[in-house]
């Protein structure tokens, strides 16, 4: 027992002394991690290196940077201002000649992480970038990755907002390509070329956005001549391609201003007798006003295309106003009947004969739902006896001036020799001038009851019975009105099936 316990005791002071010195050699023969990269980053940024250099080890090399991007989020587009804003991952990969190591030196280490400020950089630009803070500001926050190769890889997010030249043709169901150029501001293509790593970007993290949805995202390299340089300029253009999605817009815009204007249909419904045909109409012409001022606020004032939305927002509006003018037209016809004129012989013919039977309009039907129509008739018999009677008052006032102004003249004639017999001759003439009135009386009298009695008298002829004249008038508005529908509907049907065909 004793001598197992010697053991167990020498067991455990020979562990805690392998302890120590292992401790102890990754000290002394540098075998910590903090120790090494500390001494691999001295060796690579020592005094003979300068991030303000090109890093071209021998003459006549051109620097290839390859450019990526990483789709995150479409976070907004301003139709009105022409403007994208995006969150992305900027990728850009180059070698550096001066940054290359032996990992077997510094313990397999092959990777160490440089800031951004120790490292030459190319200054890679984002051309439609319109941010007051710069292009790419957040491009000098992060740290590069330098392998042992000397391949440099700089990853960095970054929220861009860009110039997009918006097309509004058809919005809401419009597709936007937007562009994202890449490339050197400074170096020409005698000193640095860039290239796009893959023939797109990487969407694998992309967000979906409730109003966008992405289609694709291709990636070209482009090189440029400017009249300013004598070397080309290569650039990597990214083309964004987005669809909007029009749920939205149609809810809320599109589908009340059709069921808006389908409102018109029931103004055709509607009896001429009623006084709300117009006014059904002009209020749902102030409808689509409405509708047409809220689109106004998402499309851009300027666009080098006019949107198709707004040519369906002004064919509604002229649709509305067709209507209104087929209402006016119908109600002046209707209320035509209160002047007792017949209908023309051609309408009569044309619309009471044929057309009547052709949208089946009964003359009886129309007279039925018209309870004015005994009163118009009645309007106009007074009118006419009065109008009768006006004329023989008229008449009658007109005898009598004459009369004064002949006895006026008999008493200015000069006295004769035979004065005697003169007021003898007066006064015959007078007496016989009053007979021949009272006489002119008698007769307008019997004139005005002949009149009366034909008024009166229900065996006329149809074509001067008057109450037949106004149930033509009548049965002509009706006509009218099913016909101007019938049109209506026809140039409300076609106008929707060409605004389909030019959406889809």
């Amino acid at each position: 027992m004793i001598r197992r316990s010697i053991l167990l005791n020498s067991a455990r002071r020979l562990s805690h002394i392998i302890i120590l010195f292992v401790v102890n050699a990754n000290g002394v023969f540098g075998l910590d991690h903090y120790g090494v990269t500390r001494d691999l980053y001295d060796t690579l940024f020592n005094g003979s290196y300068s991030a303000e250099v090109l890093p071209v080890c021998r003459s006549g090399d051109i620097m290839n940077v390859t450019i990526s991007t990483a789709l995150r989020e479409v976070v907004e587009i301003n139709e009105k201002f022409q403007t994208l804003r995006l969150k992305i991952w900027v990728r850009l990969n180059w070698t550096d000649c001066r940054l290359r190591w032996d990992p077997s030196a510094y313990q397999d280490q092959d990777q160490i992480y440089v800031p951004y400020a120790r490292l030459w950089m190319p200054d890679v630009t984002l051309y439609e970038e319109i941010s007051e803070l710069g292009s790419l500001s957040e491009m000098k926050d992060y740290r590069a990755c330098v392998s042992s190769d000397g391949t440099v890889q700089y990853n960095f997010p970054s929220t861009v907002t860009t110039a997009c030249s918006i097309d509004v043709t058809y919005f809401p169901f419009d597709k936007q390509i937007c562009k994202l150029t890449f490339g050197s501001w400074i170096y020409s293509g005698k000193h640095l070329e860039v290239f796009a790593s893959s023939s797109s970007a990487d969407v694998s993290t992309f967000l979906n956005n409730n109003e966008w949805r992405l289609i694709s995202m291709k990636s070209e390299r482009i090189v440029h001549y400017y009249n300013c340089c004598a070397y080309s300029f290569s650039e990597v253009s990214f083309n964004l391609t987005i669809q909007r999605e029009p749920k939205f817009y149609i809810i809320t815009i599109i589908f009340p201003s059709t069921l808006v204007t389908t409102l018109t249909f029931i103004g055709f419904f509607l009896p001429p007798s009623c006084s709300e045909k117009i006014s059904l109409q002009i209020t749902v012409l102030l409808s689509n006003s409405v509708f047409l001022l809220l689109m106004q606020d998402q499309l851009p004032s300027s666009s080098d295309t006019f949107p198709v939305i707004a040519y369906f927002f002004t064919s509604q509006m002229l649709l509305v106003c067709l209507a209104c003018i087929m209402a006016g037209i119908v109600l002046f016809v209707y209320y035509t009947r209160q002047s007792g004129r017949e209908v023309p012989q051609i309408f009569r013919k044309l619309f009471l004969r044929y057309l009547s039977r052709v949208f089946c309009v009964k003359n009886e039907e129309c007279i039925s739902k018209d309870i004015s129509v005994a009163a118009v008739y009645d309007d106009i018999k007074e009118r006419r006896m009065s109008s009768v009677l006006l004329k023989d008052a008229m008449r009658r006032r007109e005898s009598l001036v004459n009369w004064k102004s002949q006895k006026i003249m008999h008493e200015d004639i000069p006295e004769e020799s035979n004065n005697a017999s003169l007021p003898l001759t007066r006064n015959n003439s007078e007496g016989s001038h009053f007979a021949s009135v009272q006489a002119q009386g008698r007769d307008s009298l019997s004139s005005v009851f002949t009149e009366v009695e034909k008024f009166k008298d229900k065996k006329t002829t149809p074509t001067l019975n008057l109450e037949n004249v106004i149930h033509e008038w009548v049965h002509l508005a009706h006509v009218l009105d099913r016909l101007f529908l019938t049109c209506y509907f026809i140039i409300y049907v076609a106008n929707g099936l060409v605004f389909v065909f030019l959406f889809t």
